[in-house]
């Protein structure tokens, strides 16, 4: 599983965390998305999608607190 980090809507990705376990629980998963977030050099990023390691979305962590599931 990776969490791909995004600056704002434009999909002008800022980085990657790679190589997280798949068995992490939703909540673990929502944290690590936010410190990501903050951890940004050049300012907080806006939106972190978690996917599997082939791409695939599994949710959307947004910096003001919502997370959502993707819609298929």
């Amino acid at each position: 599983m990776r969490i791909d980090l995004y600056a704002n809507w434009s999909n002008a990705r800022q980085g990657s965390m790679t190589d997280l376990p798949d068995d992490l629980p939703r909540e673990e998963i929502v944290q690590r998305a936010h410190a990501e977030m903050d951890a940004r050099p050049g300012g907080r990023a806006h939106t972190a999608a978690v996917r599997t390691d082939e791409g695939a979305p599994l949710l959307f962590v947004y910096s003001d607190g919502r997370v959502r599931e993707p819609q298929l």
